[in-house]
C-alpha cells in the first residue's frame, strides 16, 4: 500500500516564496550586521543568548503557522469593491523610516545600533507590503 503524499497547493507554493523573499530581503540588507552581531555573540560569554534567537524566533512561526496561513491573503482583488492600498502606503512609511534611520546609523559612532533598531521596521515593512495587516497583528 503506497502512502500518502504531500502535494503542495498553490497557497502552499505562494506562502513559500513569498516567505523567502522576505528572508531573503533582510538577510541581503542586513547581513554585515547580522554577521557582526554573530560574531560578538559567538567570542563573547555574556551575548552568547542571541544564537538562540533565531531558533526561538522559528519555533514561534511554527506554533502560530495556522493563524498566518489564515490571515495571509491568496484572493484576488474583488473588482466590484474599490481596493484601498493604505498597507501598502504604511508599508512604504515604514520603509522609508527604516532606511533613514539605516542611512543615518552609518554615519554615527554607533552605527551597529542604528542598523538593528531599523531591523524590525524593514520587517514589518515588508510583511505589510508582501502580506497585509492582519498578518503582521497575528499573535
Amino acid at each position: 500500500m503506497e502512502s500518502p503524499r504531500f502535494h503542495p497547493t498553490r497557497s502552499t507554493i505562494a506562502l513559500s516564496i513569498k516567505a523567502i523573499a522576505i528572508l531573503g530581503a533582510i538577510i541581503a540588507i542586513y547581513f554585515q550586521d547580522l554577521a557582526i552581531v554573530a560574531n560578538e555573540a559567538i567570542r563573547s560569554e555574556l551575548m552568547s543568548y542571541v544564537l538562540a534567537i533565531p531558533f526561538l524566533l522559528s519555533y514561534l512561526v511554527y506554533r502560530k503557522r495556522k493563524m498566518l496561513r489564515a490571515t495571509t491573503p491568496f484572493e484576488t482583488i474583488n473588482p466590484i469593491r474599490k481596493p484601498t492600498y493604505t498597507h501598502e502606503i504604511v508599508g512604504a512609511l515604514l520603509c522609508l523610516a527604516a532606511f533613514l534611520l539605516h542611512w543615518h546609523g552609518s554615519y554615527t559612532f554607533h552605527p551597529l545600533e542604528y542598523h538593528l533598531v531599523s531591523l524590525p521596521l524593514f520587517t514589518a515593512r515588508l510583511i505589510l507590503i508582501i502580506f497585509n495587516a492582519k498578518t503582521l497583528r497575528a499573535r
